[in-house]
């Protein structure tokens, strides 16, 4: 029988984890979910890659609550579609929440299992996953908190602390602006930096390039990313040049799903060719590993469907001598990175004013300590 199949037969009511009458070991049976939304004003002067505007719009909070009364949080975030948020909360009140409610925390895997199974029919992309990764973060800081232990705790902890970039270079900064944002992210202590590149030509790609080296010393690493803006014979080129110039990584200069030019890029560039914040679920980046199309894994929380699915990447990623990179940080992330052994970078922005997030001499963040994914 198929695990869809079995699912149904198993979990006929869609709820997971062992909560009928008849058992009687102790559950930690969820009791709520509850849905937050918050809309926010467009940026006046959005951040810009070259691919799109990120105005911004707004965001999704889930929270989950078990009979003890302990409640844990998830959420997506949209860096741009006016409508995200309303229709997130839709998905996740309609298909997710009746999955959730009434089953048993600690099955968590299961319960991811029953939400991919649940938006089947409107596939394994887009708003469905989204809202996935938004149940299953709350789910795992919820059982993290009702233990009294950290995630990493859960799934076995590898790395105490894990190295940091500031993405703080979008393309539409100025020339002066990007050299000093990138300035001051070296003067908060990250040893790396990520700039956006993809402008019309070559020649504007490598001077901007050359500026950042010139703001931040030869001792920083620079990644440079394009956001799917090129052909593949043009990434090569340009790969060439990025390459000569010592950047870290070439970041998704090609169309997301576009395995066969990603496969070009790995055998004929020897800069480190990375990708995967457009893919969705293990199996998409399955299918890029055994191509060998990827050099450097970056999934992002969102889209690959919560930490139950970036642990099953990052360990599948291992397995095929691949480094993971996150796409995005805080502290999901860092637990996921914690307990992987190809952990290579967390991806961050300028660090605010009062943030727990420290970085140390070495630009590295510490691994949170606090329950659930809390900082402390």
């Amino acid at each position: 029988m198929c695990w869809t199949k079995r699912h149904r037969a198993d979990h006929g009511d869609v709820r997971v984890g062992g909560v009928s009458d008849a058992e009687v070991f102790d559950t930690m049976k969820i009791t709520n979910l509850t849905i937050e939304t918050r809309k926010v004003d467009p940026k006046p002067n959005p951040q810009a890659d070259a691919l799109q505007e990120l105005p911004g719009s707004g965001s999704v909070t889930v929270r989950v609550e078990v009979e003890d009364g302990t409640v844990g949080e998830g959420g997506a975030s949209f860096g741009r579609i006016a409508g995200g948020p309303d229709a997130l909360a839709a998905v996740i009140e309609h298909e997710l929440k009746p999955i959730a409610v009434g089953s048993d925390v600690r099955y968590v895997a299961g319960i991811h299992r029953a939400m991919l199974v649940e938006t089947e029919y409107h596939g394994s992309a887009g708003l469905g996953m989204f809202g996935i990764a938004a149940v299953d973060t709350a789910l795992w800081d919820c059982l993290g908190k009702s233990l009294g232990v950290p995630c990493w705790q859960l799934w076995g902890r590898m790395n105490d602390r894990i190295r940091a970039y500031a993405m703080v270079g979008w393309l539409n900064f100025d020339d002066g602006e990007v050299q000093e944002v990138c300035a001051r992210a070296v003067g908060q202590g990250f040893k790396a930096v990520k700039i956006k590149v993809g402008y019309e030509t070559l020649k504007q790609d490598i001077a901007r390039v050359e500026m950042v080296r010139k703001a931040v010393g030869d001792d920083v690493g620079i990644m440079v990313d394009a956001n799917q803006s090129l052909t593949a014979a043009e990434a090569v080129r340009r790969g060439r040049a990025f390459e000569a110039m010592g950047c870290v990584w070439w970041e998704e200069p090609i169309a997301a799903d576009d395995i066969d030019g990603y496969a070009e890029l790995t055998r004929s560039l020897d800069i480190p060719v990375a990708t995967g914040e457009n893919l969705y679920t293990a199996a998409d980046f399955a299918r890029f590993l055994k191509r060998e199309a990827v050099d450097i894994v970056q999934p992002d929380l969102r889209r690959g469907g919560g930490p139950t699915a970036l642990l099953q990447v990052g360990r599948m990623a291992e397995a095929f001598r691949r480094p993971y990179a996150s796409h995005g940080g805080g502290p999901v992330q860092l637990n996921v990175m914690a307990c992987l052994g190809n952990a290579m970078y967390l991806e961050t922005g300028m660090i605010p004013e009062g943030s727990p997030m420290r970085l140390d001499g070495d630009g590295f963040v510490n691994v949170p300590e606090g329950t659930g994914f809390s900082w402390e």
